[in-house]
């Protein structure tokens, strides 16, 4: 059996990128006894990898080409966007059965989610003035009622319903897709449209010799509004005058603001709070097997990795509840974390202490916690669901 897997970008083919979303699902292929590569846009580089294939654009958009291959199936980073959509046809022609992926959350127009449409800004842009914000929200809303649907929506439709299958990265992120689909006319479509997770790397593991300290891990670009550093570092702030012996520690690049609130902070709390800056993988893996839990202040995010290499660790999440954060809101539904109801610190804290109290009382458990999350997201049992989508069978060796 041959099943490759695509990105229609000119991406570096080094190890970074067979350690996630095509790379790393192809090399689940490899581990269930599948022989797969990646094919991505471009001349080769330097670096690249052997399981790596480059093709032009041009051959990306012939049936020759694709048929040439002899595959069982193709796994298609391309996103639903339009602008792939002839690469996707050329493959469906060639005979090869195409699953196009999203690691997006379903906000692909607000005939998938209206209210969050209508909220978006409110989410995205949480750091303008309220009136900006509100502004921003009432001079999107004709354009997104009108000419949005024939030139923006209708196109996009017709690129999902081009495959056989298209992935989507969470549960929330499904029901969007298949609502859009079924809105602009395309029922049968829309049954086509399927949850299979990003994978996570495999050497994010539970590892028994590792106790689980009392400590809360942050991971993100907190140079990014995105991350919500004002909220992280609020809510560190309060959880530190209820529950004082707890650590922090926060990975990423060490911003000026980060600093300063840092070295604002008094003694006793301070010394609980480790600014670690960027580390190597290896590292990063060692802190999530030691934490409890990891702390996300996030406005909104796609799949989240992090979190989802947390849980792979046995540490739970905390987050803010939000239509924003769906990836979030599933990576805590398995007695795996606890979510705040409002994006606020003294909210975010107290869930922070609740779930620590969870930890406590012995109702979350790090193995139990990491044999679930890694019998999904894993590479390996992320090929499997794939397998199973294309009515393909496991290979016998399993």
């Amino acid at each position: 059996m041959r099943i490759f897997t695509g990105t229609p970008c000119n991406f570096d083919g080094t190890e970074d990128f067979f350690a996630r979303d095509s790379g790393l699902t192809a090399r689940g292929f490899e581990r269930i006894g599948v022989e797969s590569a990646s094919i991505t846009l471009g001349p080769p580089k330097p670096g690249d990898l052997p399981m790596m294939r480059r093709a032009t654009r041009a051959e990306l958009e012939s049936p020759d080409w694709w048929r040439a291959l002899g595959l069982d199936g193709l796994v298609f980073y391309t996103w639903g966007h339009a602008q792939y959509r002839h690469m996707v046809r050329a493959a469906m022609t060639a005979g090869i059965p195409v699953a196009q992926v999203a690691d997006q959350q379903g906000f692909i127009s607000p005939l998938a989610d209206w209210p969050a449409h209508v909220s978006a800004e409110e989410a995205h842009y949480w750091h303008y003035p309220r009136w900006k914000r509100v502004a921003r929200t009432l001079l999107k809303l004709p354009y997104s009622t009108t000419l949005r649907i024939p030139f923006r929506d209708l196109p996009a439709a017709k690129a999902i319903a081009a495959s056989d299958l298209f992935l989507t990265a969470t549960p929330s992120a499904t029901e969007r897709y298949q609502r859009f689909m079924g809105r602009v006319g395309m029922a049968d479509s829309a049954r086509r449209i399927h949850f299979a997770p990003i994978p996570v790397n495999f050497h994010f593991r539970h590892d028994p010799s590792v106790s689980k300290e009392e400590e809360v891990i942050a991971v993100g670009r907190w140079d990014s509004a995105q991350k919500r550093t004002p909220l992280l570092t609020k809510t560190i702030a309060a959880t530190l005058k209820t529950r004082p012996g707890i650590r922090f520690r926060i990975f990423g690049r060490v911003t000026e603001e980060l600093e300063a609130w840092h070295g604002s902070l008094p003694e006793s709390h301070r010394t609980n709070v480790h600014l670690e800056g960027l580390v190597s993988n290896t590292e990063l893996v060692k802190a999530y097997q030691s934490a409890r839990c990891m702390l996300v202040s996030s406005a909104y995010e796609g799949c989240h990795n992090a979190s989802a290499e947390a849980l792979c660790c046995g540490t739970s999440v905390v987050a803010c509840r939000s239509p924003f954060l769906g990836a979030l809101e599933w990576h805590t539904s398995s007695a795996s974390g606890t979510l705040a109801d409002s994006p606020s610190a003294e909210a975010l804290s107290r869930a922070l202490l609740d779930e620590l109290a969870q930890w406590d009382s012995g109702n979350r458990d790090a193995a139990g916690i990491s044999r679930e999350w890694t019998a999904i997201m894993h590479p390996d049992r992320v090929a499997l669901r794939i397998l199973e989508l294309f009515d393909l069978p496991a290979p016998s060796a399993l």
